[in-house]
């Protein structure tokens, strides 16, 4: 069983990860970050120098040497992750669906939005945590994926915990 710690849109908001990690550190196998705030993280991971961490740059990472996509597999779950922008995700979900099923992907992880997102759509599970920094639709959000063999266990969005 893996158990991913999932963040994206941050916007300058390194306290609001460094929180989350004080609450979910000891209990993730890895972080996977959807963009738009690379160097919050980059920032927060120096107290987790062991943990595991995929990262994609978001439309807002001026600069960023990091991809805009990435595959990665847990447990026998194909992973795909990216912020989101380059698959017009603000207009509908079909495109980044169709992009993760060409990449054998059964989960789609996405940001940009900042909207918490957990779907089926065409045989791919899409997952928005929503924006852990400046969420303008309601609370700052994470969230949690547990996955085991070769599927999703379990989904959950959480509230950016206060210092």
């Amino acid at each position: 069983m893996t158990k991913l710690l999932i963040l994206s849109d941050s916007h300058n908001s390194r306290l609001a990860i460094e929180n989350i990690l004080a609450a979910e550190a000891d209990s993730i196998d890895a972080l996977v970050f959807l963009g738009d705030g690379l160097r919050d993280l980059e920032q927060a991971l120096t107290f987790y120098p062991s943990l595991r961490a995929y990262a994609v740059a978001g439309n807002c990472d001026f600069g960023a040497l990091e991809p805009l996509d990435g595959l990665a597999a847990f447990d026998g779950v194909v992973v795909f992750y990216t912020h989101g922008h380059m698959y017009g995700v603000k207009y509908d979900l079909d495109t980044l669906a169709d992009a993760a099923a060409a990449r054998g992907a059964n989960v789609a992880l996405f940001g940009h939005t900042h909207i918490p997102v957990a779907e089926e759509r065409g045989g791919v599970f899409l997952f928005n945590p929503g924006s852990c920094g400046r969420c303008y639709t309601g609370p700052n959000t994470y969230g949690i994926l547990t996955l085991a063999d070769g599927k999703v266990v379990s989904h959950e969005h959480k509230e950016v915990p206060k210092a």
